[in-house]
């Protein structure tokens, strides 16, 4: 489920030494003004400069001694006031004006500056050592990925690792106050994290054949501008650097926070410490970029799993051997490379031009294999966009279906697609800095998604695959939302997962791990995904001839930006464009409840019960040649669904892939009767002449009460299963 790219949000927390400048607005222009703060806050981390420049020196940033930063308190105060003194600076740029482009980009920097800011009253609730995303594990990628562009960024290297051991113990100190203020992690997930350093990093000797000295060779090997001798040198220093100070870096980073164990007093979300919703919210807003509440984001969890269910249930009962359909999904026979041949081909009709984009996929190590996600993308420096690499993770042993969607994520139109054409942009550089995460994740997780109407399979399979793997995220997401902002403890999962079918508790065990070590991390995927989605509706809503290419372009020309600022520019700028677009609308489906006894309370197993993880749930005694059974946990439920004909072709792929089908009815209705059925999309009910649109619906609950059943729709001897048709609305 987890997916990252690293890109220039590394490191964020560690501070540098301040540069100053003259706080007028007069004779200072604002392209001046933000070249500082960004050389500002990528001097004092050498990893973040190199990957984000491959040339430090034409954006006039001199290089010091190698650093990773620090998470010196002091260092972050410092960092602090200068950064309140650039907000201050930048209201006198807004107030006096800017032109578009530029106001843009002010208005997304004091959104940025705004987050950096009020970070601080969260200092330490941040943890920079999660076991699978912390810098612990993020660090040996880098590490081996760092690009030797010249011989001084050999040097740097080098020198870069004798730094470690400070870096490393600014990091002990940090999570020693956390201990002290009652935030420290658990005990289990310490343990992950020892296991992963002892893993990644032996106590005893590095040889030559650990992976972080085969990359460093391997890099070597490109070097033209260094002979044999001088690289045997190197690759002898480097062995040397890597048992003077990385070994004992990672040691003695798991002897202090041994000390630590026990004082890990929080064994559930945020919700359970002080102003720890408040946190939450905070990264909601600034870490995914939504101006949504709790409240909201629950309710458009709800409406998305409802509209998945659906999908998933009406696939079933076409073909209810689609309930096997993820188990007996072969290997690929492609190579990673053709796939994303294939894809950037294919993804030409919707999304716009770029510039020739040179990449590399490559395999993780096998010392990081258990420990990195299935896959993620190596973002280059902004002047060096050709040095593309996608990372596959061989030990995940991904299916067809898995390895296209997936390097869809990471590829085309994925993140490598996305950070190309941002490049190809003259954005200011300052842009590189704001890391808006559901706008990236999203946009992975969409393209993802885009992907599965290129499977070689048929409709049906590919949109219950969709549906499924949708569901399943949309029930992650809400987890975390539950967990984090509810205060939902691990029973309270494992119980809300139990109505639907899922009973495995060490599988329920490890998603709340994940949920407590990352808070917002799978919000930052699907929310994302869905306020992308929310736009693109509300694009094609303003202008009847928008294509889809054209939406594709704004977003994308737009760049990183809090999803209330992209909200902002569709009326300024998505008019702007124009082309043809031809909607048809297609096949509806609609989710509806009835019960024998119409209580309001009891509509929450609808609402907030019918989701699952596995397919299995879904049926429940079914006989091969008889309608689905659905397991209901309160068998007071008659559970049915209704499909809508209008006799019109089908939407192309292209039209369906949006926040929702046209014409769909998100919000269950809470019915007693055909007559208490709300219809909220009237479009669908148009009838011509004498033909009215028929409703069908077909009853998928064995038990209830029959005397019930003929009350509510007079048909003559209904036995189950029960099938009724209504001939007019």
């Amino acid at each position: 489920m987890q997916r990252f790219c690293f890109s220039k949000k590394i490191f964020v927390t560690a501070c540098s030494i301040v540069l100053a400048f003259p706080f007028s607005v007069r004779g200072y222009s604002f392209d001046r003004f933000t070249r500082d703060i960004f050389r500002h806050e990528l001097s004092g981390n050498t990893i973040n400069l190199h990957y984000t420049l491959a040339d430090p020196g034409s954006y006039g940033i001199q290089e010091d001694t190698p650093s990773f930063g620090t998470f010196d308190r002091e260092a972050v105060q410092t960092r602090q006031d200068y950064l309140e003194k650039c907000q201050k600076k930048l209201s006198g740029y807004l107030k006096w004006g800017l032109n578009e482009e530029d106001h843009f980009t002010a208005e997304i920097l004091d959104w940025w500056l705004t987050g950096q800011i009020k970070a601080e009253e969260y200092y330490y609730y941040q943890e920079p050592l999660g076991p699978a995303l912390g810098i612990q594990a993020q660090l040996p990628v880098l590490l081996a990925e760092y690009p030797f562009r010249e011989e001084s960024d050999i040097r740097t290297y080098l020198d870069l690792l004798s730094a470690l051991p400070d870096y490393f113990e600014s990091i002990a100190s940090f999570e020693a106050e956390k201990s002290k203020q009652g935030l420290f992690m658990t005990d289990e997930a310490l343990d992950q994290v020892l296991e992963q350093c002892r893993s990644l990093i032996p106590a005893d000797t590095i040889d030559q054949n650990h992976f972080l000295a085969a990359t460093f060779q391997e890099r070597l090997e490109a070097c033209s501008f260094l002979d044999s001798d001088q690289k045997i040198a190197l690759e002898a220093e480097n062995l040397r650097n890597l048992n003077r100070y990385v070994a004992p870096s990672y040691e003695n980073l798991c002897l202090s926070l041994e000390k630590l164990r026990g004082t890990g007093t929080n064994p559930y979300g945020l919700f359970h410490v002080p102003d720890g919703v408040h946190y939450y919210e905070y990264l909601l807003r600034y870490s995914i970029g939504t101006n949504l509440d709790m409240a909201s984001i629950r309710q458009l969890l709800e409406e998305q799993i409802e509209t998945e269910y659906e999908t998933i249930l009406y696939g079933l009962h076409q073909d209810a051997h689609l309930i096997r359909l993820a188990d007996q999904d072969p290997p690929s026979q492609e190579s990673p490379k053709e796939i994303l041949t294939d894809l950037q081909s294919k993804i030409q009709e919707d999304f716009p031009e770029t510039s020739d984009i040179s990449w590399t996929v490559k395999e993780v190590p096998d010392a990081l294999a258990s420990f990195l996600s299935p896959a993620f993308y190596m973002t280059p420096a902004i002047d060096a966009s050709q040095q593309n690499v996608i990372y596959i993770n061989p030990a995940r042993q991904p299916d067809q279906t898995e390895l296209v969607t997936t390097l869809a994520h990471e590829g085309y139109p994925g993140h490598l697609y996305q950070n190309a054409f941002e490049n190809g942009k003259d954005y200011a550089p300052i842009r590189n800095l704001f890391y808006v995460g559901g706008y990236t994740e999203g946009w992975g997780l969409y393209s993802e998604y885009y992907a599965y109407d290129f499977l070689e399979l048929p409709e049906l399979q590919r949109t219950f695959l969709k549906a499924m793997s949708s569901l399943n995220f949309a029930i992650c997401a809400s987890l975390d939302l539950a967990v984090h902002g509810e205060g939902w403890t691990e029973e309270d999962c494992q119980n809300y997962l139990t109505s639907f079918g899922i009973r495995d508790e060490q599988q329920v065990h490890e998603l709340y791990l994940n949920i407590l070590e990352e808070p917002s991390n799978y919000l930052k995927y699907y929310l994302g995904y869905l306020e992308i989605c929310r736009l693109k509706e509300s694009a094609f809503t303003r202008s009847s001839d928008l294509s889809l290419l054209d939406f594709h372009t704004w977003f994308l020309e737009a760049g990183p930006a809090p999803f209330y600022l992209l909200e902002q520019q569709l009326d300024s700028e998505l008019l702007k464009v124009s082309s043809k677009l031809s909607q048809s609308p297609g096949q509806d489906f609609h989710l509806f409840s009835l019960e024998s006894v119409h209580d309001g309370l009891h509509h929450l197993f609808v609402k907030n019960r019918m989701l699952l993880i596995g397919p299995d749930p879904f049926l429940s005694q079914r006989k091969q040649d008889d309608p689905l059974v659905l397991g209901a946990s309160n068998p007071g439920y008659i559970t049915f669904f209704h499909q809508i004909i209008d006799g019109s072709s089908q939407s192309s792929h292209r039209n369906r892939h949006s926040f929702r089908y046209r014409g769909h009815i998100f919000r269950v209705a809470d019915a007693d009767g055909i007559n208490d059925v709300h219809i909220v999309d009237g479009d669908l009910f148009k009838s011509t002449g004498d033909q009215h649109t028929v409703l069908h619906i077909q009853h998928f609950v064995e038990q209830h009460d029959q005397k019930v059943v003929k009350k509510l729709f007079p048909v003559q001897n209904p036995s189950p299963p029960y099938r009724f048709i209504c001939a007019t609305v």
